[in-house]
């Protein structure tokens, strides 16, 4: 292996590490986040058009399909990360994309509640590895003093591509009906679409560094790796980067399981067609993502010169004023009231995403790296279960915006925690 390291721009790469391992993984970053959260957000649609769904059970049903998705990635992200300590994070890389081609390919024929779980479980499986992969990767490459300006420079992509899906390619179903497309084929092209971009991304991955992370042992167990992982939770800065993770993934996954439902129902009742509705929730959600790129690189200079401590204070601290922000909101279809709000969401996620990512980057021993990360993304997945059972009901049972005030309390109370860590340390 090369002992010696150059430099991606501002970047100081780790030893083995080239630019094009590096262009690489930037385009996984690019297409992953959209990706991971486009079928989320198209799920309406399908319920509507396809499947028939009264308005009034679509919540429930939501955080039904996101609960059976977290339910799988719990018992199997631990797993993909050890998977990935072991035979390297390309080969998982690789895997993970073709199962998600799959998981398109199949989730817009479905023409029942049963074979929408069914294939909801297999982009289940996709999340997990390709997200373990995506995280651990973060770690590997950069050195640490470049960890948080690498990170943002992914977060950059990351937005920029949650921005391509919401506020672009979540105009499909709408463009192809305008064309002559029925509402049915409208919604299964969009879904096709996205197949494509999978299996492109796929062939790309290719070009990742190849073999097993520095310092993994040849056929170590994989319970040994998940084990370690569970054990790294002793270094108490690691224990707040899990506990942050519960927060933090949720934070992504809220605005389009339940933003995207809120503006469709109250954009519906105001009289938009669903194509509309559907239109107006993506360029919301575009703005917020736009604003999280914006926002990223900017976070990610910080969390170099501070504490990594306390970029998580500051980023949680933002984080919970952001989404109680939008909770509170009493007309969800306003640009003038709903748009400043989401600009804040934008910073807030980003914060937090980041926050967690280089804590656990820097504190992360390097031999079960991808197993600590996997175990990070168990906690977020853990936290995404949470707020899509809650938060369905409490979307239908209470109000649209409870769910959103609930995840503001939870980043609050990484806040504390970690406010209290930092005054631990400081003796």
């Amino acid at each position: 292996m090369n002992s010696t390291s150059i430099n991606f721009g501002p970047i100081m790469l780790s030893p083995g590490v080239s630019r094009r391992h590096v262009a690489c993984y930037l385009f996984a970053a690019g297409v992953s986040i959209g990706l991971f959260t486009y079928l989320v957000s198209l799920s309406p649609y399908i319920l509507t058009v396809n499947l028939g769904i009264p308005e009034a059970e679509q919540g429930r049903l939501m955080g039904n399909l996101q609960f059976l998705q977290e339910i799988v990635v719990i018992f199997s992200i631990s797993w993909w990360g050890a998977m990935s300590d072991r035979f390297g994070r390309r080969a998982i890389y690789i895997i993970s994309w073709l199962i998600m081609m799959v998981a398109y390919l199949t989730y817009s024929f479905a023409t029942s509640v049963p074979q929408l779980m069914a294939f909801r479980v297999i982009y289940a499986l996709a999340i997990a590895a390709s997200s373990t992969s995506l995280s651990a990767i973060l770690a590997d490459y950069p050195q640490d003093q470049s960890r948080g300006k690498f990170t943002g420079m992914a977060f950059i992509l990351n937005g920029l591509g949650a921005v391509a899906f919401f506020a672009g390619l979540n105009q499909l179903p709408d463009i192809f009906q305008k064309n002559g497309i029925d509402e049915l084929w409208a919604g299964r092209y969009a879904f096709l679409f996205a197949a494509g971009v999978c299996f492109v991304a796929s062939i790309v991955m290719i070009g990742l560094k190849p073999g097993r992370p520095e310092g993994v042992k040849p056929k170590t167990p994989i319970t040994q790796l998940i084990s370690e992982a569970l054990k790294a939770a002793r270094n108490k800065r690691i224990g707040l980067a899990y506990f942050g993770a519960f927060a933090a993934r949720a934070d992504m996954i809220i605005i389009t399981l339940f933003l995207v439902l809120w503006v469709m129902k109250a954009g519906t009742a105001a009289g938009l067609s669903i194509g509309e509705a559907q239109a107006r929730a993506g360029m919301f959600i575009g703005i917020c993502s736009l604003m999280a790129v914006i926002w990223a690189p900017i976070f990610g200079i910080i969390a170099d010169k501070l504490n990594r401590l306390t970029v998580m204070i500051i980023g949680f601290g933002l984080a919970a004023i952001g989404y109680t922000w939008v909770g509170l909101l009493p007309d969800v279809t306003s640009f003038a009231a709903t748009i400043p709000a989401l600009i804040f969401v934008g910073i807030g996620q980003s914060s937090t995403a980041l926050a967690s990512t280089v804590l656990l980057g820097q504190e992360a021993p390097i031999e079960y790296r991808g197993s600590v990360f996997g175990m990070q993304n168990f906690f977020g997945a853990l936290g995404i279960l949470a707020i899509s059972w809650g938060g369905g009901y409490l979307f239908d049972l209470v109000g649209p915006g409870t769910p959103f005030i609930a995840i503001g309390a939870a980043n609050a109370l990484v806040l504390v925690f970690g406010i209290l860590l930092w005054r631990r340390e400081r003796g």
